[in-house]
């Protein structure tokens, strides 16, 4: 909200100025604005783009689907045509357009689309302004698309309290089509749990290899069982961390791929996995929504670690529940006082944390060990070489300096 004079007319702010400004400023202060010396004469200014056309209103799966695309675009300067969302109206029939967005390695698609006003497929850009909370959350949102003379295409996205205005990305936007395999290739099919998918969501951050090339981490299945495999470097070998059952069809497989993907895919809801093999694309989906993630070739894949009597991240969270109802005060017991408290029983994560970090100190130990070993010899070396020198010394005195 702003308060004007009645002869309110446009004008111009140095942006250093509203700058100054805003640094000082706190929650619900009026900034006053007014004409400056310094500010350009309105003309320099562009013209914006005029809309003739009706707002198309998007409707909040499809507002959730375009900034999950987004977050799918490429950040690659010299792939420019990916560096956007496409909204596909190429489809016929129900719902069968699509928001689409890749950068070559991940893809997001979502049929949850249905814009008979938009004649033409377009391809609206990524910024950093749709990661803004206060943007992002907003509802609802409208859509505008315009035409000007030289065959470019502006858009405009209206909030309730703000609106965004460019340009849309020329070009041919690359088949996607041929990148999603055949629902027939998939082998094996896992349907995971709200409960499994959200410890792997929670887990993933936490493992090692983060530093690696491509932050590998792997998706290992074995007679319904979910394990993820994670090393910090790539001479060690692969760390099982056991994560639960999962209904799931099919043979035993893994599969590596970049965790970023893995974890973004799971954190969008996609907890239906599809794999083909070790070096075949994975397919997360929930309903209308599919996610494609390329798998990554990984070094010593044979070379696993298995844990000795480590179960299961969902079954320290199931017993932890038992555990807590057992230690709750019944309503008619007295509640016990403060010092008598039954510390709480530790959080499963938390668990395999400590597991981790332990592991890295017994690497480092085992590192420090090593050095003091190599030191010791060369340390030995030096004396036996002393020794071996004053040998000789008393064996030529002994035999008369020959």
């Amino acid at each position: 909200p702003a308060k004007t004079e009645s002869d309110f007319a446009p004008f111009l702010v140095p942006l250093s100025d509203l700058r100054d400004q805003l640094r000082s400023a706190k929650v619900n202060d009026v900034l006053p604005l007014s004409p400056s010396s310094k500010a350009l004469p309105l003309d320099e200014f562009p013209e914006l783009p005029t809309f003739r056309a009706t707002p198309v209103p998007l409707k909040n799966e499809v507002v959730t689907s375009l900034l999950r695309a987004f977050q799918c675009a490429s950040q690659d300067s010299s792939r420019y045509i990916l560096q956007g969302a496409l909204l596909d109206v190429s489809g016929k029939g129900e719902k069968a357009h699509r928001i689409i967005a890749t950068d070559g390695r991940q893809l997001f698609s979502s049929n949850s689309m249905d814009l008979p006003q938009i004649n033409a497929s377009v391809i609206l850009p990524d910024h950093k302004l749709w990661q803004w909370k206060l943007l992002a959350e907003s509802r609802p949102w409208t859509l505008r698309i315009g035409m000007e003379k030289n065959d470019s295409v502006p858009f405009r996205i209206d909030g309730p309290f703000w609106s965004v205005t460019g340009k849309t990305i020329t070009g041919n936007y690359p088949n996607y089509r041929q990148v999603i395999p055949p629902p027939a290739d998939f082998k094996t099919l896992l349907e995971l749990p709200p409960e499994i998918s959200g410890a792997m969501t929670s887990l993933i951050p936490k493992l090692p290899g983060k530093k690696l090339h491509n932050r590998p981490i792997g998706i290992h299945v074995e007679k319904g069982l979910i394990s993820l495999l994670a090393r910090e470097t790539a001479d060690q070998p692969w760390q099982f961390h056991p994560i639960g059952k999962a209904q799931a069809s099919g043979p035993d497989t893994v599969v590596f791929s970049n965790r970023d993907y893995v974890q973004r895919a799971l954190s969008f809801g996609l907890r239906e996995v599809a794999l083909i093999d070790e070096m075949s694309p994975i397919r997360f989906t929930s309903g209308g929504d599919l996610m494609i993630v390329m798998p990554l070739r990984a070094m010593d894949a044979d070379n696993l670690k298995r844990p000795r009597d480590v179960k299961p991240i969902i079954e320290m969270v199931a017993k932890e529940k038992v555990s807590s109802k057992k230690q709750a005060p019944s309503p008619k017991s007295r509640r016990p006082k403060p010092s008598a408290r039954t510390p709480s029983p530790p959080d499963p994560i938390s668990l395999v944390e400590s597991r981790i970090a332990e592991a890295k100190q017994a690497m480092d130990a085992a590192g420090g060990s090593l050095k003091r070993v190599r030191q010791q010899r060369e340390d030995d070396q030096v004396e036996l070489s002393g020794f071996r020198s004053l040998f000789n010394s008393i064996k030529r005195f002994a035999t008369g300096g020959k």
